[in-house]
C-alpha cells in the first residue's frame, strides 16, 4: 500500500509538473493547437523578445518622423517672415500643415512603446504565481499592439492623408490663388505622408501572425534601405527612406 500511495503520488507530481510548464489555452489569441502545446516560457519569451525590438523600432520611428517634421514646421515658420510677401502665405499654410503630421505621433503613439515597459516590469512573478496568467497578459499585449499598428497602416490613414493635403491643397490654391504652389504642396505633402504610413512599424503586428501558427523561432531582424524622389518649392532630389 506504501509504494502504491508514493506512485500515485508520484504521478500526479508528474502531471501537475507538465500542466504547469507546459500548456495553456490559445484561444485569446487564436492559435493554433501547435501552439498550445508549447512550453509556456517558450512562448513568453518570444513575445517579450519581439515586442522589445518591435518598441526600439516604434521609437526610432516615432523620434524621426517628429523630427522631420518639426524641421519643417520650423523652417517654413522662420522663412515666412523673410520671403516675398505673396509667398508668405504659402509658408505658414505649409508650417502648419507639418504640425498636422507631427499631431498623430504625439497624440496617439505607437503603444507597443508603453506596452513592451509595461511587459518588461511583470517579468518578476509571486512564487507559486500560475505562468499561465502571466502568459494571457503578454498575449493581450500582443493582440493590442498587433490592432494598433494594424490601424496605422489602414485605409483610414491613407485616406486621411490625403484629405488633409488636399484641403491644404484648396487653402494655397483657391483661398491665394497659388496653384502652382498649391500643386506641389500637394504631390510632396502626399508623398510624405505615405512613406510615414508606409515605414511604421509592424513588429508586433507579424509577430502576432507567427505566434498564432506556432512558428516562435526569432527571425533575422529586416532593415531595408529605399531611395524615393522628392520635389520641393525650389528644390527637387531624392530621399533616402529606412525601412525597418
Amino acid at each position: 500500500m506504501g509504494w502504491g500511495w508514493c506512485a500515485l503520488g508520484l504521478s500526479f507530481a508528474f502531471f501537475a509538473s507538465s500542466a504547469f510548464a507546459g500548456e495553456c489555452s490559445a484561444t485569446l489569441v487564436g492559435g493554433q493547437p501547435a501552439l498550445q502545446h508549447l512550453n509556456v516560457e517558450t512562448r513568453l519569451h518570444f513575445i517579450r523578445e519581439r515586442l522589445r525590438d518591435d518598441a526600439h523600432h516604434a521609437s526610432v520611428w516615432s523620434y524621426s518622423w517628429g523630427a522631420i517634421y518639426s524641421s519643417l514646421a520650423i523652417g517654413q515658420f522662420i522663412a515666412a517672415p523673410v520671403v516675398s510677401p505673396a509667398s508668405r502665405p504659402d509658408f505658414y499654410v505649409g508650417g502648419g500643415a507639418s504640425l498636422i503630421g507631427l499631431a498623430p505621433l504625439l497624440v496617439a503613439p505607437l503603444k507597443v512603446m508603453q506596452d513592451e515597459e509595461r511587459l518588461e516590469g511583470s517579468q518578476t512573478e509571486a512564487p507559486g504565481a500560475d505562468p499561465c496568467v502571466s502568459l494571457a497578459r503578454a498575449e493581450e499585449l500582443l493582440v493590442r499592439d498587433a490592432a494598433n499598428e494594424a490601424e496605422g497602416r489602414s485605409l483610414l490613414f491613407h485616406g486621411g492623408n490625403i484629405v488633409v493635403n488636399a484641403g491644404i491643397f484648396f487653402i494655397i490654391g483657391a483661398g491665394f490663388g497659388h496653384w502652382t504652389s498649391a500643386t506641389i504642396s500637394l504631390l510632396t505633402g502626399v508623398a510624405t505622408g505615405e512613406i510615414m504610413i508606409f515605414t511604421q512599424p509592424v513588429g508586433a503586428l507579424n509577430a502576432l501572425h507567427a505566434y498564432r501558427r506556432g512558428d516562435v523561432v526569432s527571425p533575422t531582424p529586416v532593415f531595408r534601405v529605399a531611395v524615393v524622389p522628392l520635389v520641393a518649392r525650389n528644390a527637387s532630389g531624392v530621399v533616402l527612406a529606412m525601412i525597418f
